[in-house]
């Protein structure tokens, strides 16, 4: 049985991709990122009462790793320029995916599972993909990744995430108000020296 590190927020679409890799036959492990202060105690709440239902409704304990990523963020958003705030979520999400390896090592994970998915928001596009992925030394599985919303929304609705979905509303407050969407290998690197990132589990 291949093992997972499964990327899940309070989210409507990484529930369902963590639901697809538990019914795929992974061994999934769950790790979420708290952000605050940019995130609400609500955030996290939800994420948990995701994973509750998720191993009620898989018949299965699924172990949940909380990691402080909020210094980590703000030490992004304090590194770069304004002309380069664009790049905050693909910063964000690489150093999620670096960090998430670390869990991995630690787990004997094969893998990453994400709830990306082409085009849900304007960071999530393919050319940011590829740069997300490249921070991984792991094959990164995104079981949505060419799903259309409705779609998702109707396994989350058939699964019973959906409503808990709902109910964590407060999005994250350092995305810019636009987000780079063709983001260029070369500059991601240069923003990303200097950045040291903290490994602090909850």
């Amino acid at each position: 049985m291949k093992k997972a590190i499964a990327l899940i927020s309070d989210g409507i679409d990484s529930p369902v991709a963590c639901h697809l890799a538990l019914e795929q036959g992974y061994d999934v492990i769950a790790l979420t990122y708290d952000t605050s202060p940019f995130s609400e105690p609500i955030n996290l709440e939800v994420t948990k009462r995701h994973i509750m239902h998720l191993a009620e409704l898989h018949g299965r304990p699924i172990k949940l790793y909380v990691l402080k990523h909020g210094p980590n963020l703000q030490k992004i958003i304090t590194s770069i320029s304004e002309k380069s705030r664009s790049y905050v979520c693909v910063l964000c999400k690489r150093a999620m995916m670096k960090l998430a390896n670390e869990v991995a090592d630690d787990e004997g994970a094969d893998v990453i599972v994400t709830g990306e998915n082409l085009g849900q928001v304007a960071s999530q596009t393919l050319d940011n993909m590829i740069l997300i992925s490249k921070a991984s030394p792991r094959h990164v599985v995104r079981p949505l990744l060419c799903m259309d919303k409705l779609e998702i929304e109707q396994i989350a609705k058939d699964i019973g995430t959906y409503d808990i979905s709902v109910e964590g509303a407060a999005g994250c407050k350092a995305v810019p108000s636009h987000p780079q969407t063709r983001a260029n290998g070369i500059i991601v690197e240069e923003l990303e020296r200097g950045i040291e990132l903290v490994f602090e589990l909850e």
